[in-house]
């Protein structure tokens, strides 16, 4: 593929900034789910994931099909539109979501990313190296990607991916967000790299 714009156009994807969709962390006796979001590699014979409402709840929550917790969980919406494209490095985990009055919500996928990708431009990113590990970053006020990195790696295995350096940023490619996007998603933010900052 030859270098465009498009090609190098990423976005972060986050929880709608609206407060009426709610918080989500793992069930306390889930081990798995505490432990899938720490695993670089496909994971073989996965378990059901189990989530559930985080304080603050909000008074009517609405919801949608995105949640962070800081991984990704996904509604069927958005999974289908991401199982159909057959990406590279993902892997999309069946998870149920407890809700504060006790329901369960089914039709969840724990968006499971292990892709991770070394592309921070440091020299015109404002960040800060890991006193312990020099290849990591502690914190990220804003960055921008490494254009020659990522142009020496084929787009069909970066169009999402976790950076190396700082693993709860996930970037979604264009192409992928377009995807999502279109099948009119609620609960989900995309907000590009160039205008993001903690």
């Amino acid at each position: 593929m030859n270098s465009t714009n498009d090609e190098f156009e990423y976005y972060i994807i986050d929880r709608a900034y609206d407060k009426a969709y709610p918080l989500i962390g793992p069930q306390d006796d889930s081990r798995h789910t505490m432990m899938y979001p720490r695993t670089r590699e496909r994971i073989e014979n996965p378990e059901l994931t189990q989530f559930r409402f985080c304080a603050p709840i909000p008074s009517k929550p609405v919801i949608g099909d995105y949640f962070a917790e800081p991984s990704s969980i996904v509604s069927k919406k958005i999974a289908n539109v991401l199982d159909a494209m057959h990406i590279e490095g993902i892997q999309l985990i069946p998870a149920e979501i407890e809700t504060n009055t006790g329901d369960i919500l089914k039709d969840y996928f724990y968006l499971h990313i292990y892709n991770y990708l070394k592309a921070v431009d440091r020299e015109n990113s404002k960040c800060k190296v890991d006193r312990t590990d020099p290849n990591l970053l502690s914190w990220i006020d804003r960055f921008e990607l490494d254009k020659e990195i990522l142009a020496e790696i084929p787009l069909e295995k970066r169009l999402i991916f976790k950076l190396f350096e700082f693993s709860t940023i996930h970037l979604y490619h264009k192409s992928i967000v377009n995807a999502i996007m279109s099948v009119k998603p609620q609960g989900v933010s995309f907000t590009k790299v160039e205008k993001w900052w903690f």
